[in-house]
């Protein structure tokens, strides 16, 4: 599972002040070996990882994995373009898109130009790294207009341009793993990093950063700010520190910061109505839970996991910005107030997991560059395997018996946020929950066209979207080719009865009509045993769901009773007496409701008619429970879940049934399902 961390170490005071957000990324979140070689950003904002189990590509949303052949371990990746090269313990070779956006391999004869594969090694010995640095092995080396980065075996350092230690990230600051194989600068706020256990990606000074964990200071109450000192008071006390020094929250007194706290806590409104002169721009944040009214006529607006700061002037309403916290992996608490102004640009957010500081001016300059989401893979399954399509196709034309399709989209590594959503108009009625996973899927859709709609979040304006069609193809006796064949079909079949006339002018008019007569009724015979036959394919079909629903319903129930029955006897006297037996009295007479097996019965003598009258017929001996199991039996039902229909124990399923097999004389070769499949 993805991991995300925020921590947080400050520079000297003269440089401002360094956060970082650290992202993990395990073996469960891309299905590889835990070891990774090497590691590159392309152009198209993907990330290319040097792994034990071959090469893995992650969009932003998915992480893919590919072999070579021999299922080399791969030691380097770069790229040149869209083509990535690659070096292996016994292999050399370069990657390719198709259509489809698969990478194929293929293997190379000669040595690739040494600018392919950027030198990772150290730099040189001119340059001195810190004791500290030096006592930890360095084994990767990059930097960044501002910072020196140095992998070591106790994980990355973080040095000024003086060779400064600024921030070190290890295992006792959530960074995964220690080790670090190899560093790729994306750009100057995030880095990669390939680690001996896992993937990390770093963003230095996120718009949003914890500055300390809720178990060490508490639960936010008030905050006041003083020249670059921070003050709050929580829920264990009051405490202090410098926002630009290198410091954690310490101890203060009342007295000392309740000089610059606010001398109340955030006001909060619930209601928008006379605060905003449009609602309607308001989008998703109409019904807010809470509303913070804070400077310039600026107002957070709160909404789940969701803020949004939204100014009102001149009678106007406009979005300034907004933060999704499933984006940083935290979550805002469920009481009590959220927001706490610091000044115009510098917020603090009371979160389950501590205390967060926004920089408003981060999300509101513009520096995020609007990425559209892009259709990475399409694949759909069928009884005969998985089919990919083209990536830029404007529309998916699916066969009408396919059984999933599976569209990934990706947002690109670029972009702070890679939160997405879709709406499939003509099935679902809104957007669905933003999720970060890229995979989306629909299975056995009706025939017709679909509009897939799709959008990214991000922090301002609209959220980016992109559509695309669906097409479900109809059965082929439903195909404009089956019609035609039917026209074909009838012409002949009317041509050659006109001949066949013809040849046959002097029989009698009496013996014409005799055979068209026979034709017609013919005819009509084999449409009504069409019909017949479809007729009970639907009933057979709506017996196996209402089946299922009941099965669904009685295990439900039993599972509540055994709940039911659980909390009795651990609340013993404390658990009402009255309460338990009605309860219990409600659920026994819900599983035995005979409404249900009567209308169990009525789908079934629907389904499989005549079956109950020749089984009587045969052996009127049967007693009505006999008649009921043979009935659930037909329909090759399970022993357990015979057991959950009858509300009986599966021991008692299999007494039944081997009392059944007496009274209906069956030896012990004879297989009791598949003789009342064939009677």
């Amino acid at each position: 599972m993805i991991g995300i961390s925020l921590i947080s170490q400050t520079m000297k005071a003269d440089s401002g002040r360094l956060f970082a957000l650290v992202r993990n990324f395990t073996i469960d979140d891309y299905k590889a070996s835990c070891q990774n070689w090497d590691i590159a950003v392309s152009s198209r904002g993907a990330v290319f990882v040097a792994n034990n189990s071959g090469l893995l590509e992650f969009d932003g949303n998915t992480w893919y994995h590919y072999h070579t052949p021999t299922n080399d371990v791969m030691l380097r990746v770069d790229m040149r373009g869209d083509t990535i090269y690659t070096q292996g313990e016994e292999s050399l070779g370069y990657w390719s898109y198709t259509a489809e956006r698969i990478l194929t391999y293929q293997e190379s004869k000669r040595m690739f130009p040494e600018a392919i594969f950027e030198p990772t090694a150290l730099p040189d010995s001119i340059i001195l790294f810190p004791p500290q640095v030096e006592e930890a092995t360095p084994t990767a080396y990059a930097q960044t207009s501002t910072w020196q980065l140095v992998g070591t075996e106790q994980g990355l350092f973080i040095l000024d341009k003086a060779g400064n230690i600024q921030q070190h990230l290890s295992m006792t600051n959530q960074l995964q793993d220690n080790f670090v194989h190899a560093i790729c600068v994306q750009d100057d706020t995030r880095i990669w990093l390939a680690l001996d256990n896992g993937v990390a990606q770093i963003d230095l000074n996120p718009p949003v950063s914890m500055l300390s964990r809720r178990s060490k200071v508490g639960k936010l109450q008030n905050a006041g700010l003083h020249e670059n000192r921070l003050y709050i008071q929580t829920n264990m006390g009051y405490f202090k520190r410098q926002l630009n020094i290198n410091q954690s929250f310490v101890p203060a007194t009342a007295d000392e910061a309740n000089a610059y706290l606010s001398a109340q806590p955030p006001k909060v409104l619930t209601s928008p109505e006379g605060l905003f002169s449009n609602l309607e721009a308001l989008q998703n944040f109409r019904e807010p839970d809470a509303i913070y009214p804070t400077r310039n006529n600026l107002y957070w607006l709160v909404k789940g996991n969701e803020a949004g700061l939204f100014l009102e002037e001149e009678e106007q309403t406009s979005l300034r910005c907004r933060i999704l916290f499933d984006n940083f992996n935290t979550h805002l608490t469920t009481r009590g107030p959220h927001f706490f102004t610091l000044n115009d640009s510098l917020y603090l957010v009371s979160a389950m997991q501590g205390v967060l500081l926004v920089n408003v001016n981060q999300l509101t300059v513009g520096t995020f560059q609007i990425n559209m989401p892009r259709v990475r893979r399409i694949e759909y399954k069928d009884w005969n395997g998985v089919h990919y399509l083209p990536v830029d196709t404007p529309s998916v034309e699916l066969p009408h018996r396919f059984e999933e399709v599976n569209i990934y989209v990706g947002t690109t590594v670029f972009t702070p946020s890679h939160q997405l959503s879709y709406w499939l108009e003509g099935v679902s009625t809104d957007w669905s929950a933003w999720q970060s996973s890229g995979k989306i899927s629909f299975s056995q859709l009706p025939e017709g066209k679909y509009t897939l709609r799709i959008r990214r979040y991000v922090t301002q304006g609209n959220f980016p979207e992109i559509t695309l069609q669906l097409k479900v193809a109809p059965a082929w006796y439903g195909t404009i080719w089956a019609y035609i064949a039917y026209v074909l079909l009838a012409w002949l079949a009317i041509h050659l009865i006109l001949r066949f006339n013809l040849r046959r002018l002097k029989r009698e008019e009496q013996e014409r009509k005799r055979k068209a007569e026979q034709q017609a009724a013919r005819h009509q015979e084999i449409l009504q045993n069409q019909q017949l036959k479809d007729e009970l394919q639907r009933k057979n079909n709506e017996l196996i769901l209402q089946t299922s629903a009941l099965v669904r319903r009685n295990q439900a129930i039993q599972s509540f009773l055994v709940e039911l029955e659980a909390q009795k006897e651990v609340l013993g006297d404390r658990y009402p007496q009255k309460l338990y037996k009605k309860l219990h009295q409600l659920m026994e007479e819900a599983i035995r409701s005979q409404e249900d097996w009567s209308l169990f019965e009525s789908y079934f003598q629907h389904a499989h008619q005549h079956f109950l009258e020749r089984l009587q017929e045969r052996y009127p001996d049967l007693t009505p429970g006999d008649l009921r199991i043979c009935c659930l039996l037909r329909m090759n039902l399970s022993t357990k879940e015979l057991a959950s229909l009858l509300n009986i124990s599966v021991r008692s399923v299999e007494l039944r049934r081997y009392r059944l097999r007496k009274r209906l004389g069956l030896d012990g070769d004879m297989n009791l399902v598949d003789f009342l499949m064939k009677l």
